[in-house]
C-alpha cells in the first residue's frame, strides 16, 4: 500500500530527533513537496511536474535513528517523461532563484531552512538539456555535493541558454558530510530521548544530582510514564513552579537556539547586528542592497547601528 502523503515514515522520524524540525516545519514540508509513504515506512519522494501530476517517485529504504541511506529504488517509473523534485513549485515562486542539488533529501532537508531559494533536485545520474528546460529563465544556484563540482561543470557548460552559478561551498568545506544538508544538519541540537529529558528534570530538582550522576557513572535506564490522577493532585505547588520555571528556561533556550539559526555561520559581524541582512548558504544576503556581501565584510553603503537601524 502507498501513501500519497504521509507522516509515518523514516525521513520524518529522523527529522523529528532534531529541535529544530518542529510539528509546523514538518508540516510545511510535507504539504510542500507532498512526501509519501511505504507500507514498511520507506519515504516516496515525488516527482511532481508543472501541472501537478506525479511523473515518479523515488523510494528510500533508511535508518529513522540515524538518517543512514540503505538503498533506492523507483515507484510509477513507466513510459512518464521525468521531472525535476519539486518542479511543481515554481509557479508559486515565478521570481525566486532556484536553488539546484542532485538528491532529493538535500533539497528538501534545505527547503525547511531560510535561505533566499527555492530548492529542487535532479535525482538523476546524468543530465540533458531537457532535463533543465524548466529552469530557463530563472536564476540558478547549484550546489554540488563534495567531490562532484567537476561532474557540474562537465554538464551545465552544455546549457549555455541557462543562468547559473556552481557553488563551490562544499570543495572548500574542512569536514566528512558530503552535502550541504548534512552540513545543516550537523549544526542542529538533538532532541533529547526520554530518559535524557528525565535527568533535566531531575537535574532541575535536585541541583547536585548532575555531579553524582556522574562520579558514580550512573544513567537513566527507564522513564516511569504518568502516574494515577490521584497522584497527580499531590504535586505540590512548589514542583508546579520548579515545573514552569524549567519550561520558561527550555522556551528561552530554544528560541535564542531558533534565532541563531537565522544567521547560521555569521561571517559578517556587522551584518549579524542588521535587521536588514540575514544569512544564506551562498554567505549574506542584504535586503537593502538585494544582493550578497562578502564575507567577513561589511561592505554595506550604509551606517548600520547595532539596532539594525540606519543612521
Amino acid at each position: 500500500m502507498i501513501e500519497k502523503v504521509s507522516f509515518n515514515n523514516a525521513f520524518i522520524k529522523y527529522l523529528c530527533t532534531f529541535i529544530w524540525f518542529d510539528q509546523g516545519r514538518l508540516t510545511d514540508l510535507i504539504t510542500r513537496y507532498f512526501i509519501g509513504a511505504t507500507e514498511n515506512g520507506e519515504p516516496i519522494f515525488w516527482h511532481i511536474d508543472a501541472d501537478h501530476k506525479i511523473t515518479n517517485g523515488l523510494v528510500i529504504t533508511m535508518s529513522g535513528d540515524t538518517g543512514e541511506v540503505y538503498g533506492r529504488c523507483w515507484y510509477h517509473q513507466d513510459n512518464r517523461k521525468t521531472c525535476l523534485f519539486g518542479e511543481h513549485l515554481l509557479k508559486d515562486f515565478p521570481t525566486q532563484t532556484v536553488a539546484l542539488v542532485r538528491e532529493e533529501i538535500t533539497a528538501a532537508v534545505m527547503s525547511c531552512f531560510p535561505t533566499p531559494y527555492v530548492w529542487l533536485a535532479t535525482g538523476k545520474n546524468e543530465l540533458t538539456s531537457t532535463d533543465l528546460e524548466p529552469l530557463k529563465g530563472r536564476k540558478i544556484v547549484v550546489f554540488p555535493d563534495k567531490g562532484e563540482y567537476r561532474w557540474w561543470q562537465d554538464n551545465m557548460w552544455k546549457m549555455s541558454h541557462l543562468n547559473y552559478h556552481i557553488s563551490d561551498v562544499m570543495e572548500k568545506m574542512q569536514c566528512n558530510d558530503n552535502s550541504i544538508d548534512q552540513v545543516m544538519l550537523s549544526k542542529q541540537t538533538s532532541r533529547p530521548t526520554e530518559e535524557e529529558a528525565a535527568l533535566i528534570r531531575l537535574t532541575g530538582a535536585i541541583p547536585h544530582i548532575s555531579l553524582l550522576v556522574e562520579k558514580l557513572g550512573l544513567e537513566v535506564v527507564s522513564v516511569t510514564k504518568s502516574e494515577s490522577p490521584k497522584s497527580k493532585t499531590r504535586t505540590t505547588v512548589e514542583e508546579t513552579k520548579q515545573e514552569a520555571s524549567t519550561k520558561a528556561k527550555a522556551g528561552k533556550a530554544v528560541e535564542s537556539f531558533k534565532k541563531e539559526q537565522v544567521r547560521w555561520h555569521g561571517m559578517n559581524p556587522e551584518c549579524y547586528q542588521c535587521d536588514l541582512s540575514h544569512e544564506g548558504i551562498n554567505g549574506t544576503f542584504c535586503d537593502r542592497l538585494r544582493r550578497y556581501v562578502e564575507y567577513r565584510k561589511g561592505d554595506c553603503c550604509v551606517d548600520i547601528k547595532t539596532n539594525g537601524s540606519e543612521n
